[in-house]
Parts: structure tokens; C-alpha cells; sequence
């Protein structure tokens, strides 16, 4: 299988270069979409001691600590990554991940407003990319605002993105499971 092959490419990776954070972060993000929380725990760790400075690593880990019960860990790696990624648009206001990881982290330690209109300075920045519309979404969902977090989602598979594995373990999408266009959206997107 070619999850099996690409677990074999991050470990020969991490072999060679064990300061590469490359390998770890996107290891996490595949041990993620495969369910396989306590890796990913353990990959995006290890990518935040080899980049500290990096905001990606400790606002993606954050979600799964909270699947995990470690609330406290994810309200920490919350706050660091929104400081993290703050930075960064300092130096760079137009950096659209940053604005959407941002944006997750402030809906998820509750600054709602804030949190969405970064989620739409992202979208307005960025309105067809793929992974920027089902971020949104997920973004909205966590906010509670189902509607614009579906309309979302389905513009991001219509703009190509099929990763199924994200759709099915990324609890920020838990409060849309039972929505009739949510569960018509699952049965498009291909794995």
C-alpha cells in the first residue's frame, strides 16, 4: 500500500536527517489523516523541537490533543502557535496559512470574532484554493456556524481537495457528522 511505502520514506527520512522538520511535520499530518493520534502527538512534538520557531506544528497538534483529554497541552500549543504565526504576519501580512491556523486556534480558545474574520481575511486572500476554503470550514464548524462551514467544504472538494482521511478524523468538523450535506459531501470526496 502506499501509506505503508510513504511510512517507510518519513522513517528513511528521519534516519538521515534527524533535524529535517520536514519529515516529522509531514509525517504528523499523514499519521493524522490515517487516525493514528499518539504519532501524530509524537511527530509534531519532535517538528516543534526541531523548529521552534514554527506556528504550523503547535496549532495542528493542539486539535489533537484536545481528541486526546490533554486540554491543557492544546490551550498551551494554541497560544504559541497564535504568537507564532502573529510574527510571521508581521513580517509577511499576506501569509494566508497563517491567517487560517491563527484563525482555528482563536475559535478554539474561544475568540469567535477575531477568529473569523481572520477566516475571512484568509478566503478574501485566497478565495479558490482548496485547502484554504476547507480550513474555513473548519474554522466555521468549530464556531458553530454549520452553513458556511459546509458551503466551504464543498467548494474546497470542488476545487479539487479529496484528502477523505481529513474529513473523517478531523474533529473540528464533529459538530457537521450528522448534517444531511455534510454526510452527501462525504460520499464525494475520494480518497
Amino acid at each position: 500500500r502506499r501509506e505503508v511505502e510513504a511510512e517507510r520514506a518519513f522513517e528513511t527520512a528521519i534516519r538521515l536527517d534527524a533535524h529535517l522538520f520536514e519529515a516529522y511535520y509531514f509525517y504528523a499530518r499523514h499519521a493524522f489523516a490515517r487516525g493514528q493520534l499518539e504519532k501524530t502527538v509524537e511527530l509534531y512534538e519532535k517538528a516543534m523541537q526541531v523548529r521552534p520557531e514554527d506556528y504550523q506544528a503547535p496549532l495542528l497538534v493542539a486539535q489533537t490533543y484536545d481528541v486526546l483529554g490533554r486540554s491543557v497541552d492544546a490551550r498551551a500549543a494554541r497560544a504559541r502557535g497564535i504568537r507564532l504565526a502573529e510574527e510571521s504576519l508581521i513580517a509577511n501580512p499576506r501569509d494566508v496559512r497563517a491567517l487560517y491556523m491563527a484563525a482555528n486556534g482563536l475559535v478554539a480558545l474561544g475568540e469567535l470574532e477575531k477568529g473569523r474574520k481572520w477566516a475571512q481575511d484568509a478566503t478574501a486572500l485566497a478565495p479558490q484554493d482548496s485547502m484554504v476554503l476547507y480550513n474555513a470550514g473548519c474554522i466555521y464548524a468549530l464556531a458553530g456556524d454549520a452553513e458556511p462551514a459546509i458551503a466551504c467544504l464543498e467548494m474546497s472538494v470542488k476545487n479539487g481537495l479529496s484528502q477523505k482521511g481529513w474529513f473523517e478524523h478531523d474533529s473540528d468538523l464533529d459538530s457537521l457528522r450528522n448534517h444531511p450535506r455534510f454526510q452527501a459531501l462525504m460520499k464525494e470526496v475520494v480518497q
